[in-house]
């Protein structure tokens, strides 16, 4: 094999061709997976992205809708009064006057928004009064200190440990909770007095939810921070410092997003900070670069480029193989055809390959070369006749057997009319046997056939049968008892006794092949059917000569379809298959359009 490779030039090209796909596979692999693994992450940043502007928003909204909800509270002048009152009052104790009123003011509020559980009343008096909105209850505290100083008439954000410096007995209705205050203000007689905060608090778990929904990298962090840094909300709860944050230190208030790349302890991180400027607070988050590691689509690409590669290998070498088989199999058969054995033909494999159509070619050129050569020999004329005549009488004593035998089950069974006509159409059929011509038209085969079926009638009792001849085709000739073999088959293996359904179908039309008229005969029925592998048993035995054959099953067959074979040629076969409809058995055969005269001649 190695050698023929070596003096294989076009072998040596698909070597090469297979190496260039090789290399190329190899470069552009690494390439693809750096874009992909670039587009993958981008696309998970764009999630980041979306989910930060989703917290920002939701943090935005929930200011937007805290002063919407404060419209009602100014202006009702009874209820601003009371919560005026509150706020002007220098006892610690809640008056009752005032707390009934701004309980039910505060819990109006509340019940609003799902996420507001309570409120702060911070007053310019140093009192301290805490809303809590599961119980209803206003309650003073003891205020502590004041980080931040109070902006006046502007919404203003408390942190959570803001929160907690307040005072030491704020009751948290949850772990995590974050303030937004607006400004308490009197006005009578054109002036403002400001009166202090009302603070009210959030639960961060908001938050959480819309992060959570995400379906993020837990290892991730969101952030929400005032203009100070102050964490405000944490996804990973730091809430005491920013210092563990990777934040954009040179972000502008007029740049409204930025994204970029950094290291935090040693380790490289994603991050991204957006900034509102309309409530002065940002929103980052920030992932380490490590968890966007290649994907199974790398993977897949990986193994599929490698097995591309492979299967490319093999299926050169399995193409080398076989075609070196086959060359060398037409090599050895003209070797042969060269040392004059002219019955050798080369296998044709399956396919309609170049090798194929080779090997038919010079099949062809066998058999054109093969004819020639007989036909200088005399004696083949007589050998052609004398052998078609031992086939022709050959299968008069195999018909007349079985005749005789129905016609001693009608005696049998009392039918003695049936007998006697039985005989009578048994004689029309061997007054026909007697004459000398081994061809006759079609016809004459077809009254003959039809004489023989009206015999089995008087066996098997009424079925339906049908002659389709077409008309352009009766005076042609066809050898003579060519149908009837294949009429007893139907009565032998295909015939239901106790249905009422046989059909017998006999047909002839014409068949145009390169410009040549050809005559195209059916003997179907609808009958038993025959099986996949008793099909092809038949199909077996019809390509092995008749006359060295042992056995009797399929002898009939076999005598036709070596008749029409001797005759016409080898395209001229009995082709058995399958009915219409997947049930019953055909019979097909093609013969050229040739008068009998001139096939008594040829």
């Amino acid at each position: 094999m190695l050698k023929r490779f070596k003096n294989s030039y076009y072998s040596k090209i698909m070597v090469i061709c297979i190496a260039a796909v090789c290399i190329i596979t190899a470069v552009v692999l690494p390439l693809c997976s750096s874009l992909i693994h670039r587009q993958e992450r981008s696309e998970d940043l764009k999630n980041y992205d979306l989910t930060l502007n989703s917290l920002a928003s939701s943090f935005a909204s929930r200011q937007d809708t805290l002063a919407v909800s404060l419209t009602p509270l100014f202006a009702d002048s009874k209820s601003y009064d009371a919560l005026c009152g509150l706020y002007r009052y220098h006892s610690k104790k809640v008056p009752a006057e005032y707390g009934g009123t701004v309980s039910d003011l505060l819990s109006s509020v509340c019940f609003s928004d799902p996420y507001c559980c309570g409120a702060l009343l911070l007053t310019v008096t140093g009192h301290l009064y805490q809303y809590n909105s599961v119980n209803g209850t206003l309650v003073p505290l003891t205020l502590r200190a004041l980080e931040e100083p109070l902006t006046h008439y502007k919404l203003q954000i408390f942190t959570d440990s803001q929160l907690n410096t307040l005072s030491m007995d704020l009751e948290k209705p949850t772990d995590r909770l974050y303030g937004i205050s607006t400004s308490v203000f009197d006005e009578h007689d054109g002036t403002v007095d400001y009166l202090g905060a009302l603070i009210f608090l959030y639960s961060a778990s908001e938050y959480e939810n819309l992060i959570a929904s995400a379906g993020l990298f837990e290892e991730s962090t969101f952030t929400l921070l005032d203009a100070q840094k102050n964490v405000i909300f944490s996804s990973d709860n730091a809430y005491a410092s920013s210092d563990g944050l990777l934040l954009n230190e040179h972000l502008a208030e007029t740049v409204s997003q930025a994204s970029f790349s950094g290291t935090l302890l040693g380790e490289p991180y994603y991050a991204s900070t957006l900034y509102n400027s309309r409530y002065d607070f940002y929103t980052a988050y920030q992932i380490p670069s490590s968890l966007f590691t290649h994907s199974d689509i790398l993977r897949i690409l990986t193994v599929l480029s490698v097995c591309i590669c492979l299967a490319a290998i093999l299926l050169y070498l399995i193409a080398f193989r076989i075609s070196d088989r086959k060359i060398h199999s037409i090599q050895q058969g003209m070797s042969l055809v060269g040392m004059n054995n002219l019955n050798y033909r080369l296998p044709v494999p399956k396919g309609n390959d170049e090798f194929t159509q080779i090997t038919r070619s010079f099949n062809r050129m066998c058999d054109a070369l093969q004819r020639n050569v007989e036909k200088a020999y005399l004696y083949e004329i007589a050998q052609r006749k004398a052998e078609l005549y031992a086939m022709q009488t050959s299968i008069n004593p195999h018909f007349l057997y079985n005749a005789f035998e129905q016609i001693r089950v009608q005696i049998l069974q009392g039918g003695y009319a049936d007998a006697s006509q039985m005989l009578l159409l048994l004689s029309r059929m061997y007054r026909n046997q007697t004459r000398r011509n081994l061809y006759i038209t079609v016809a004459e085969e077809c009254s003959q056939s039809e004489n023989l079926i009206n015999f089995y009638m008087y066996r098997y009792g009424d079925f339906e049968y049908e002659f389709d001849i077409h008309s352009s085709v009766k005076l042609y000739g066809i050898p003579k008892n060519t149908l009837q073999p294949l009429i007893e088959n139907f009565f032998v293996h295909g015939f239901i006794p106790d249905s009422d359904e046989n059909l017998l179908t006999i047909s002839a039309q014409p068949l145009y092949r390169n410009g040549d008229l050809w005559i195209s005969i059916c003997v179907e029925d609808n009958g038993g059917s025959i099986s996949e592998e008793d099909l092809a048993l038949l199909k077996e035995k019809l390509s092995s000569p008749v006359l060295s054959r042992s056995e009797d099953n399929g002898f009939a067959l076999s005598n036709v379809n070596h008749r029409l074979r001797l005759v016409f040629g080898e395209e001229s076969g009995l082709k058995p298959g399958i009915g219409k409809g997947g049930r019953g058995f055909a019979v097909r055969f093609s013969i050229p359009a040739v008068l009998p005269d001139d096939l008594q001649k040829a």
